[in-house]
């Protein structure tokens, strides 16, 4: 009865926040009372959950329970079905390059500028254009061509299958995703040994229900090839780990970070490595093989997004500040900035690679830290990006880096701050709230556990 009331209470609040939000854009964010309920609505219920996740994990895991924890998340996620996703317009672009794919186009080939208007662009273009207009006026930077690789591709086409140039197909896809997270999270717990109930701390957490289903973030398709690549590996199957990571990149492209994890053991062995490699090379050539080579043209997203994108990294910005002091251009600081970032994550993916044992546990929690690293050393850090770690760490209950999912609602702040000297006080002071703490608490679990192991 606990149990299944505490779901009850999440789907509440989780309803509510629909109620809440209906009608929240761009246009009537800039007040600090708009946006106010939606950072209360999904902080408070996420912190409520991650004090209370220990007592209801120590819970029987009867067929109820179970069930009950099933069903819970599916309504906290089918509760958005039928809403338009407030303040997000990144779907746009989505339904779009669904349309084309669906119809047998590339959407790599035109940027959505090129459409507006009835009986623009190449004919075959112009024929999905026209039942498309409101959608593609509403995309955001129509002018750049898609981001997104060929595995996103493909879940948008579905999607336009399922509902053309509807959000809820969108939805249910990115549910689906879910949905396996939330199967392949219960055989992990117990291969590890553990309560399958304690994947509440990834399935029942308010932020992730919102950020994937609810706003819609093709994020939602990155956990099941990140925990399914960790598990393979963890079982030996280092072919099918490393075709995982090359799928994952087809959503987006960090999880390459994880490849190390697979080919460091390797290194002794190099017919065996370079045989990897080409598998990977042969995998990845399909997953992120026409967003690459679109990137080599002007006009790409992609190419735009790593040149100079940035947003709710607040330690970022004061390091892009002083290299602008050093080189007096924003852009030559970006220059050198950008590429120190990129290597450091490569180094702690290698490091981390370079050390631990071949088991579920070991992987999952070096998996844990390579990620968590790619995210806070990412210049941009938007809330949905949580879940490049949080599954793995409700499967390692790290509890530093499972605040964050209820410390990253502060990102809504930008909207009322942004017309605020250019966001200036975002950027540069707010952009810490979601950080700090979780940083700091990790920096202090690392100190105890290092002075731990000094004491005779």
């Amino acid at each position: 009865m606990i149990f299944a009331a505490a779901g009850i209470a999440l789907i509440a609040c989780q309803a509510w926040l629909v109620l809440a939000t209906r009608g929240l854009s761009h246009g009537n964010s800039g007040e600090l009372s708009a946006v106010l309920p939606l950072i209360l609505g999904l902080a408070v219920p996420t912190g409520l959950l991650l004090a209370a996740a220990s007592r209801l994990s120590s819970i029987p895991p009867t067929r109820a329970a179970l069930i009950t924890m099933c069903a819970v998340g599916v309504v906290m996620r089918l509760v958005w079905l039928g809403t338009l996703p407030p303040l997000e317009d990144d779907y746009y672009r989505y339904l779009w390059d669904g349309a084309l794919v669906a119809h047998g186009l590339d959407p790599y080939a035109h940027a959505p500028a090129t459409f507006f208007g009835q009986g623009t662009g190449p004919l075959a273009y112009a024929r999905v254009a026209e039942g498309a207009q409101s959608e593609l006026h509403r995309i955001n930077f129509p002018e750049m061509r898609t981001i997104y690789p060929s595995v996103a591709q493909a879940a948008f086409a579905l999607a336009h299958l399922i509902a053309p140039l509807k959000v809820d197909g969108l939805r249910l896809v990115f549910l689906a995703g879910e949905l396996v997270t939330l199967w392949l999270l219960v055989g992990m717990l117990g291969r590890l040994g553990h309560s399958p109930l304690w994947s509440i701390l990834y399935w029942w957490n308010p932020t992730v229900a919102y950020m994937l289903v609810g706003i819609v973030h093709v994020d939602a398709l990155l956990p099941p090839f990140v925990l399914g690549a960790v598990l393979a590996l963890s079982t030996g199957r280092s072919y099918t780990a490393l075709a995982l990571i090359g799928l994952g990149a087809g959503v987006k492209v960090w999880p390459l970070v994880l490849a190390p994890l697979v080919l460091w053991p390797l290194l002794r062995r190099p017919k065996e490595l370079a045989k990897m490699a080409i598998w990977l090379a042969v995998v990845l050539a399909v997953a992120i093989g026409p967003v690459f080579f679109s990137a080599l043209r002007p006009g790409s997203g992609l190419s735009a997004y790593a040149a100079g994108w940035s947003n709710n990294n607040a330690p970022y910005a004061w390091m892009h500040y002083a290299f602008y002091s050093v080189f007096g251009s924003w852009e030559a600081a970006e220059r050198v900035l950008r590429p120190m970032l990129a290597l450091a994550s490569a180094g702690l993916a290698l490091a981390i690679a370079a050390r631990g044992e071949p088991t579920l546990q070991s992987l999952a929690g070096r998996a844990m830290v390579v990620s968590a690293g790619t995210f806070y050393l990412s210049p941009a850090q938007f809330p949905w990006y949580v879940v490049w770690f949080l599954p793995l760490a409700g499967l390692c209950r790290n509890w530093p880096l499972l605040t964050a999912s209820a410390l990253l609602p502060t990102y809504y702040l930008f909207y009322p701050l942004w017309p605020v000297r250019n966001g200036t006080w975002f950027f540069h002071g707010t952009a810490f709230l979601h950080s700090l703490p979780v940083l700091g608490w990790l920096l202090y679990v690392w100190y105890r556990n290092r002075h731990t192991s000094m004491l005779p």
